[in-house]
């Protein structure tokens, strides 16, 4: 047992060091410009923390942000409380009863396993990480599952920790009902051996305490349950509560007690207790190379963050790459970005799943890991970084605090870099150049390309020579067929309202649009700056006497637009 728990330690020392090792090392692309000194950096800014007025920061995001995530209560209770009641409820029992009786010792005065109220707060402790795990459960199943994905890796998390607790309990229930667990307490403990003592001694704990002996039958004899419980308060009470103290485990022991004894009590309460224990150390082992390693970088990000500030790029270019590593350690891919994202009217259209904050995330991790990527999956991350608009709205929502916007910003510019031009940039999906400085040369060289492959795709319409009447196309809704050339779209919209010669700047109005899609060419209409400088306030869509979805139809144009380019340059 002690071999195997070591073994464990072992594994898990190792993995974090070489997680630690990725953090100080591993860029999310090979073009980052500050990926040297970084070691170096990340000790200098945390001394410099450490012995500066920034110290009380850090004190206050621990108990704000990392003991009772206020970040999270402020965005969702629900989500607050299932990470609440894992957090406290799985600490708790690691600390009172995991660690062994040393530590719990230092922590609980008096300790032991076996009295009040320790008995109960066991059983209270992994009460509350079970019901924060059906709580996740529940929000993964019914909340948004078209926004909250769920990988493999998410449902082995949750499954390992309810295991821990279920085989705990398991095995406690069965101690409860164990007689040869009750000859051994009684003589190691009480120091009984003596049939004339055990017999009632025996009586007593198997009509209130939940043991199952072979050699008692119901009904017991009242005689003998009063004298076993005076030997119980004289010999067993002062080290060992009444097993009702256990409330789950001892209502379990009512279910699990007959079928350990009739399976031999002993062999099975030592094949439960392997289980748990290897339930425990595997947990321990596998932790730093799983998901659940946000245990320890969730805190750390938190804190970085509390000090470098979730919005500021940071003084220290090298500890800002830091910064977005541990950030991507941090990760629990918990989906509240997801939820909160402004562009999921995008994803609506795309299904592009780049396009959600926590699939971003995932692939970036691959890609700082060094593992390969095809290129299908890195134009589908292109795209879905672009998309993105910058809000900020997943790092404010982010329980682990990972400064999302900045990390997506310097993800979208470097993929940028590799001479792959990016068709949504043509729209307005993002503004990114008003929240950074650092990438601005890089905008506007693949965006020069962008548009010469833009020129080459479409016609315009002043270019035409002759204008054809063809059938209807084909752009999500027929509406546009009930326009009656009013104008009062392009009356009202802003976009055109802006320029002094709207035409020339625009190509073509909205009316002029729905015009040409009646006329059945759609390829002019795809090829007018209109549609990209759509502001999408729904203006002309909300005033059109006759209900044309004009907002809508620029959204399908726009996407069509970009599937030709795209086909077209394949």
């Amino acid at each position: 047992m002690k071999v195997l728990v070591g073994l464990s330690l072992l594994v898990f020392l190792a993995g974090v060091t070489y997680r630690i090792y990725g953090w100080l090392t591993q860029t999310v692309l090979t073009t980052d410009k500050a990926s040297t000194g970084r070691p170096s950096a990340a000790l200098k800014g945390a001394m410099e923390t450490v012995f500066s007025g920034e110290f009380f920061t850090l004190i206050k995001t621990f108990f704000t942000d990392i003991l009772f995530q206020k970040r999270l209560l402020n965005k969702s209770a629900l989500r607050w409380a299932a990470h609440s009641l894992i957090f406290f409820g799985f600490i708790a029992l690691l600390l009172m009863h995991g660690l062994g009786t040393g530590v719990s010792e230092f922590f609980f005065r008096d300790y032991q396993s076996t009295i009040q109220p320790y008995l109960s707060l066991r059983n209270l402790f992994g009460l509350m990480v079970l019901l924060g795990l059906a709580i996740a459960i529940y929000r993964r199943l019914t909340d948004a599952p078209q926004r909250v994905k769920s990988y493999g890796s998410d449902w082995l998390a949750i499954a390992i920790v309810g295991a821990i607790i279920l085989s705990g309990m398991v095995l406690e229930s069965s101690k409860i009902s164990s007689y040869s667990a009750f000859t051994v307490m009684a003589e190691d403990y009480g120091g009984i051996t003596e049939p004339d003592e055990l017999l009632p001694l025996e009586t007593y704990w198997a009509a209130e305490h939940g043991l199952v002996s072979p050699n008692i039958a119901k009904p017991y004899d009242p005689a003998l349950i009063e004298e076993g419980r005076e030997i119980a308060g004289d010999t067993c009470m002062e080290c060992h509560a009444p097993a009702q103290s256990a409330f789950i485990s001892y209502s379990l022991a009512k279910v699990v007690g007959p079928i350990v004894s009739g399976l031999g009590d002993e062999g099975v309460v030592n094949v439960l207790f392997y289980l748990h224990i290897i339930c425990c150390v595997g947990l321990l082992a596998w932790l730093p190379f799983s998901k659940m390693f946000h245990v320890i970088a969730t805190p750390i990000s938190l804190l970085i963050n509390g000090v470098m500030g979730f919005k500021e790029p940071g003084k220290d270019p090298a500890n800002v790459v830091n910064r977005r590593m541990v950030g991507l350690s941090a990760c629990t891919h918990c989906g509240s970005c997801s939820e909160l994202c402004s562009s999921l009217m995008f994803y609506e259209s795309f299904q592009n799943d780049f396009i959600l904050p926590s699939e971003k995330v995932q692939i970036l991790k691959r890609v700082a890991a060094g593992q390969k990527v095809d290129e299908q999956t890195l134009a589908n991350l292109q795209k879905g970084l672009y998309i993105c608009t910058s809000c900020d709205r997943c790092s404010e929502i982010c329980p682990s605090g990972i400064n999302l916007r900045e990390l997506f910003i310097s993800s979208r510019y470097q993929l940028l870099n590799q001479g792959i031009p990016e068709t949504s940039m043509l729209s307005h999906f993002s503004f990114p150049l008003s929240l950074t400085r650092n990438f601005i040369d890089d905008h506007k060289n693949a965006l020069k390309k962008l548009e010469k492959i833009f020129k080459d795709s479409f016609s315009k319409l002043k270019d035409l020579t002759s204008i054809t009447v063809s059938d209807p196309v084909q752009v999500g809704t027929d509406s546009y067929q009930s326009c009656y050339a009013c104008q009062r779209c392009s009356n009202i919209c802003p976009v055109v309202r802006l320029y002094d010669d709207p035409v020339a700047e625009l190509d073509m109005l909205p009316h002029q649009i729905i015009f040409s899609l009646g006329i059945g060419n759609k390829d002019i209409a795809m090829g007018s700056q209109m549609i990209w400088s759509c502001s999408t306030c729904y203006l002309c869509q909300e005033h059109c006497p006759n209900k044309v979805e004009l907002t809508d139809i620029f959204y399908n144009l726009k996407n069509a637009a970009i599937t030709q380019m795209e086909g077209g340059r394949a």
